[in-house]
Protein backbone atom coordinates (compact mmCIF):
# COMPACT_ATOMS: atom_id res chain seq x y z
CA UNK A 1 0.00 0.00 0.00
CA UNK A 2 1.46 3.01 -1.13
CA UNK A 3 0.61 6.26 1.10
CA UNK A 4 -0.10 9.80 -0.24
CA UNK A 5 1.99 12.81 -0.07
CA UNK A 6 -1.08 13.67 3.27
CA UNK A 7 -0.54 10.57 4.84
CA UNK A 8 3.41 10.77 4.73
CA UNK A 9 3.07 14.43 6.41
CA UNK A 10 0.99 13.31 9.11
CA UNK A 11 2.91 10.21 9.68
CA UNK A 12 5.92 12.29 9.57
CA UNK A 13 4.22 14.59 12.50
CA UNK A 14 3.20 11.86 14.32
CA UNK A 15 6.23 9.84 14.39
CA UNK A 16 8.65 13.07 14.89
CA UNK A 17 6.93 14.31 18.03
CA UNK A 18 6.19 10.94 19.48
CA UNK A 19 10.12 10.38 18.87
CA UNK A 20 11.14 13.68 20.97
CA UNK A 21 8.26 13.57 23.59
CA UNK A 22 10.67 10.96 25.67
CA UNK A 23 13.55 13.81 25.60
CA UNK A 24 11.24 16.61 26.80
CA UNK A 25 12.29 17.94 30.04
CA UNK A 26 9.66 20.99 30.65
CA UNK A 27 6.44 19.46 32.55
CA UNK A 28 3.96 21.74 30.79
CA UNK A 29 5.83 21.56 27.24
CA UNK A 30 5.48 17.27 27.64
CA UNK A 31 1.56 17.54 28.17
CA UNK A 32 1.55 20.18 25.46
CA UNK A 33 3.13 17.87 23.06
CA UNK A 34 1.19 14.92 24.36
CA UNK A 35 -2.34 16.40 23.40
CA UNK A 36 -0.51 17.81 19.84
CA UNK A 37 0.63 14.07 19.61
CA UNK A 38 -3.13 12.97 20.60
CA UNK A 39 -5.07 15.23 18.49
CA UNK A 40 -2.71 13.84 15.55
CA UNK A 41 -3.38 10.13 16.00
CA UNK A 42 -7.30 10.48 17.08
CA UNK A 43 -7.43 12.79 13.28
CA UNK A 44 -5.32 11.01 11.22
CA UNK A 45 -3.88 7.62 12.57
CA UNK A 46 -6.39 4.89 11.30
CA UNK A 47 -5.48 6.38 7.50
CA UNK A 48 -1.55 5.21 8.70
CA UNK A 49 0.04 1.99 7.94
CA UNK A 50 1.49 0.70 11.41
CA UNK A 51 3.84 -1.10 8.88
CA UNK A 52 5.64 2.32 8.72
CA UNK A 53 6.27 3.77 11.73
CA UNK A 54 10.04 3.06 13.70
CA UNK A 55 10.68 1.20 17.08
CA UNK A 56 11.16 4.67 18.74
CA UNK A 57 7.76 6.15 17.42
CA UNK A 58 5.99 2.95 17.74
CA UNK A 59 7.27 2.52 21.44
CA UNK A 60 6.07 5.40 22.71
CA UNK A 61 2.98 5.41 20.88
CA UNK A 62 2.26 2.13 22.79
CA UNK A 63 3.32 4.15 26.11
CA UNK A 64 1.02 6.62 25.69
CA UNK A 65 -1.71 4.04 24.83
CA UNK A 66 -2.69 5.47 21.09
CA UNK A 67 -1.12 2.75 19.18
CA UNK A 68 -4.37 1.12 19.12
CA UNK A 69 -5.25 4.35 17.12
CA UNK A 70 -3.05 3.57 14.20
CA UNK A 71 -4.41 1.71 11.22
CA UNK A 72 -7.43 -0.23 9.81
CA UNK A 73 -9.96 -0.60 12.92
CA UNK A 74 -10.04 -4.15 12.38
CA UNK A 75 -12.85 -4.27 15.96
CA UNK A 76 -15.34 -3.35 13.15
CA UNK A 77 -14.74 -6.10 10.52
Amino acid sequence: MSETQEQWYNRQAIERLAQHIPFECDVASKAEQIEMLRGLVIRHGRSIDPEHFGFEARSELVRLGLWSRIGPDVSQA
